[in-house]
């Protein structure tokens, strides 16, 4: 694995463990939805590293998605669209106060945190064995 690829995997691990450590606290719950947030940001952007592709300054892993599939040829990770859109929508709606949409309390439950965690969790995997495959 690329060095940079590397630093990005380990930032994507440290945001995993975060939403981990805070699941079990309802209260800040959207701060755990954000850690998820940014480790499948940070997973998709080690793709594009490891790959010697530029890593772009955007937050929407749907588009960054779609980026590793036009730029890592031979990637063989498959990703779930309808679950990144979760993620974008439930990422803007717990970021920005007042925001309409999946979340119209503002809040996430603990069970929306753990849905989007188990998300985050098989995202990490699925890149961390990628981007270990020949090792």
């Amino acid at each position: 694995m690329k060095d940079g690829a590397k630093a990005w995997i380990v930032f994507a691990d440290r945001d995993l463990e975060a939403a981990k450590g805070l699941l079990e606290n309802e209260y800040v719950a959207n701060i755990v939805l954000f850690h998820c947030q940014q480790c499948i940001e940070k997973c998709l952007k080690a793709i594009l590293e490891e790959h010697g592709a530029q890593v772009p300054k955007i937050h929407s892993v749907v588009r960054l998605y779609r980026i590793v599939n036009e730029t890592a040829e031979g990637i063989e990770i498959r990703i779930d669209e309808d679950e990144l859109n979760i993620v974008d929508d439930i990422y803007i709606d717990t970021r920005y106060p007042g925001g309409l949409g999946l979340l119209p309390s503002g809040f996430p439950t603990k069970e929306v945190a753990t849905e989007v965690l188990e998300i985050a969790k098989r995202i990490y995997d699925k890149v961390f064995l990628y981007l270990n495959r020949d090792e």
